[in-house]
Formats: C-alpha cells, structure tokens, sequence
C-alpha cells in the first residue's frame, strides 16, 4: 500500500503509537500528526499534504463531529476515519452520513488498513466525478456562452416514435423568433410555425421521416407571421443520431438568412431592370438601323441612280469623243460599285430576308459566308417554316451573323455547321466549326463585345446562350430560346425588340 500521511486526533498517546504501530505493521509507510484541538487540525491541514484524518469520537476539548466539519469545510473529498472505543452504533451511523468515510473501534483496529485502503479509494473516486461534474458544468456554460452569441439559434431535439421534443434551445430563440428558449422546451409542437417551407412538407413531418434513414436536413423558408423577431427568412440545418435506447436525436442550428433573401429579391429586380434596358436598347439600335437603311435606300440610292442616268444621257452626247467615253465609262462602274455597296449595307443594316422566315434567313446567311469565305458552310433545320415573330426573329439573326462573324475572324475553321430546330416550344440554334477553339479567358474578356452581345440579346429573350470550345477542338455557340405561347415562355419578355 503507498504511504500515508496521516493527521491523527488522538488525546491519549498511547493510543496514537498503537494507532500507528498497527497500519505500519500492515505494510503502510505512515507519517502521523498527532493533533487534539480544532486549532491544532486546521493548522496542520494548511501546513502540509494530508492522506487521510484518523479521529477519536470524544475529546476533552474537541469530538469527530466537530472534527469533520473541520476536514469538510478544508477538503471536501479527503478520508475521514473514526477510530473510537466510546462511540455508540447509531452516533457511527450518523457521523457516516455526515460524511465519515468509515468507522474502527480500538478493541478492533486490525481493520483499520483495510478501512484505510477502501477511504483513500472512495476519495479518488470522489474527487474524480467531481471534477468530472466541474468540467461538464464548465463545458455546458462555455457551450451556452457560445451559442448565445452565435447569429442562429442553436437546438437539440430528438423524437422517440410518437412525438418531437427539444432538449435545448439556444437563447438565439429571443433574437430571431421574439421568443425565449423555455417557450419552445415546453411546447415543441410550434415547431413548424418557426419555418414554413417555400414547397413540400412542413417541418415535423420532415424530421419524423428523416428519422428513418438519418439523413442530415437542410431547409429554407419564411417563419410564421405575425413575427415578433427579426427573422422573416431563415435556413434550417440538422443532423441526426441513435441513440442507444433507440430514440434519434437531431443536433442542428437555425439562421436568420433575410438580408441574404431580400438582397436576392433586389438583384433579380435589378437583373429584371437590365434585362428590360437591354431589350429597350436593343429595340432602339434596330429602329435606328432601320432608319439609316431606309435614308440610304431613298436618299442615296435614288441619287446614284439619277447620277446612272445623267451618265447615260453624256455617253449619248459625245460619242464622237473616245477619251471622254473612257472616263465616263470609268465613273459609271465607280457608280455601280457605291451603289452595290450602299445595297449591302442596307442589307446589313436591315435585312430583308429575314421578312421571308428566319428558316430562310439563315439559310441565306449559310450560303453567303460559304460564298465569302470559300469553305463548306452547311444549314440544317428541323422544319422548313418556324413562326417567330420579328423581335425573335431578328435577335436569332444577329447571333448567327455574330457567330459566324467570329469563325472568319478567329477561328481559322475550314467548315461550319448550322443547325435550327424546335423541341418542346424552345428553338434551338447552334453553330459549330471545326476551328482552333477557344480558351475560357477568352470568353470572359473585356474586349470581347460580340459573345456579351451575344448573351444580351440571348438573356433580353428568357433564352441561354452557351459557349464551349476546347483548344484544337473546334467552337460551338448554342442558342436555345423559348418560343412565344409555349409553356417554356410564359413571361412578357417576347416583346418586338
């Protein structure tokens, strides 16, 4: 047995030698203090590390009860023995609940040692749960700290087969619900006023389902007016466990997520406000192209042909001068030349094929840059009419143009492939080429004006617009556009453009 220090209130000498004699010839390594008076156990107790008390029940100044209040009140855990032979079986008893550790008469101290060996074991043990005891309350005030100054509300709930219970809410109940912890502790059922989710199932039945399987939780939806919190939006986050008796347990958080919804609204109104400006710009740069065709198709093309007539009518009059013929006849191409080009702008600027269909449209579109460009550009199309009204039309237009404008400027390609079909009330272009590609920063540049263009007259529409292109693989720009009074357009965005 490991050695003791012992204090030993003892009045009678010889009985404190006898004391020691015995634990010593048991085997124990014993230190003993012999004290007689309050006094003199306090000052020893504070004097140096003490194993255990031995205590004579009565004292001329001084008996084991006031003895153990002493030891108590020093250290609630250290061995507290009675060694007596004037001490009745009821006053042990009551000193045993009081505190004592255990109890030997003198006529009987060959059990002191085991008495000693069992105190000193119940001491350990003592002093283990209690500090077990300290750091689980040091924990549960850390972890409430914590949670009452976290921006959710912290929960604990578990469902044992007939019904959900919270086992701890956090005080962020009060921030974002407008009500205390203790509220929803005792009465679990207003659990699904805390959210009502944007679809599906209300939050119980969620939980009592997911207990099956013990799939983690995540949810977002509104609380319940009228709200006395500050939360309108929150995000509903758990996880659950087993327990061994067979009850789940969910450990979770709830966060107040409506600066995050409201900023969501804001931006989709926003997006909506850009979306309308693009399709009002757009429809405005369309009527000025018009205007400009029509002013070079009236203003300019009417005088090139007249300046065609009056070079008519000068060939006529000096026929019989050969060198003035010559440079007449060098003016009159110069005319035909501006006047092909003024038709090719106004064509550009406005072009009329597009009143033929845009089926048609961009099959001339094909053959033009397959003229141009002298290489293979095919067109494909799944009906030989698609009725799209003239905005649409002309946005589906100008992203074929565009497109095929960046194959002859960038993508050094020897074939193109346009395809135009419908599926389920969407139209669905797309143009391919088998060219050098195009690298991901490349799409995302400033400069690149054309592919945000692009995506603008694709987004003014409700449509997408994508753009893929390894290196070495070739690009392909795919268009894909609800058609109006289909089920996959219902907004109003299909206005002329």
């Amino acid at each position: 047995m490991p050695a003791a220090a012992l204090i030993v209130i003892e009045d009678v000498p010889d009985d404190f030698d006898l004391i020691v004699a015995r634990l010593r010839g048991a085997g124990i390594a014993v230190v003993a203090r012999r004290v007689e008076t309050a006094a003199q156990l306090s000052r020893e107790l504070a004097a140096m590390p003490c194993t255990a008390v031995l205590s004579d029940h009565q004292l001329p100044r001084f008996n084991s009860t006031e003895a153990l209040r002493v030891v108590r009140a020093f250290d609630p855990d250290l061995p507290f023995i009675i060694v007596s032979g004037s001490i009745g079986e009821e006053t042990a008893v009551e000193l045993m609940r009081a505190g004592a550790d255990d109890f030997v008469t003198k006529d009987r101290l060959g059990g002191l040692a085991p008495a000693l060996q069992r105190a000193r074991e119940a001491a350990r043990s003592r002093r283990a749960r209690r500090e077990a005891e300290a750091a689980l309350v040091e924990s549960e005030a850390r972890f409430r700290a914590i949670t009452a100054n976290l921006p959710g509300m912290v929960f604990q709930l578990h469902y044992d087969g007939k019904a959900l219970a919270f086992d701890y809410v956090s005080a962020g109940s009060r921030r974002l619900f407008g009500l205390e912890p203790s509220a929803l502790v005792a009465a679990p059922a207003m659990i699904d006023l805390l959210l009502i989710p944007e679809s599906g199932n209300g939050l119980s039945e969620v939980l009592i389902t997911g207990s099956v399987d013990l799939r983690d939780i995540h949810m977002t939806g509104h609380t319940a007016p009228p709200r006395t919190g500050t939360a309108e939006w929150i995000e509903f986050d758990a996880s659950a466990r087993r327990l061994a008796n067979g009850t789940v347990q969910w450990n979770g958080i709830i966060t107040d997520v409506s600066p995050q919804k409201r900023a969501e609204h804001e931006l989709r109104s926003s997006q909506s406000e850009l979306r309308d400006l693009a399709m009002h710009l757009v429809h405005v740069r369309e009527e000025e192209r018009e205007v400009i065709a029509r002013e070079i198709h009236d203003d300019m093309g009417g005088s090139l042909t007249a300046v065609k007539f009056d070079l008519a009518w000068l060939r006529a009059a000096l026929s019989g001068e050969p060198l003035l013929l010559a440079k007449l006849q060098q003016t009159d191409q110069v005319v035909d030349s501006v006047l092909h080009a003024s038709t090719r702008i106004v064509h550009d600027l406005r072009p009329g094929i597009i009143d033929e269909g845009i089926v048609a449209s961009l099959e001339w579109q094909a053959r033009a840059f397959e003229q141009r460009m002298g290489h293979p550009c095919r067109f494909s199309a799944s009906c030989d009419d698609i009725a799209l009204p003239h905005g649409p039309a002309i946005a589906v237009f100008r992203i074929c143009q565009e497109a095929l404008n960046n194959v002859a400027k960038h993508a050094g390609a020897t074939r193109v492939d346009i395809r135009l079909d419908v599926v389920d009330g969407t139209l669905a272009l797309e143009v391919r080429d088998n060219g050098r590609g195009i690298a991901p920063g490349d799409m995302n540049k400033r400069t690149a004006f054309g592919l945000r263009g692009m995506r603008e007259r694709a987004v003014a529409l409700d449509g997408t617009l994508e753009i893929s292109g390894p290196p070495g693989r070739g690009t392909s720009i795919s268009l894909l556009l609800p058609l109006p009074g289909s089920d996959a357009n219902d907004s109003p965005a299909q206005a002329p453009l």
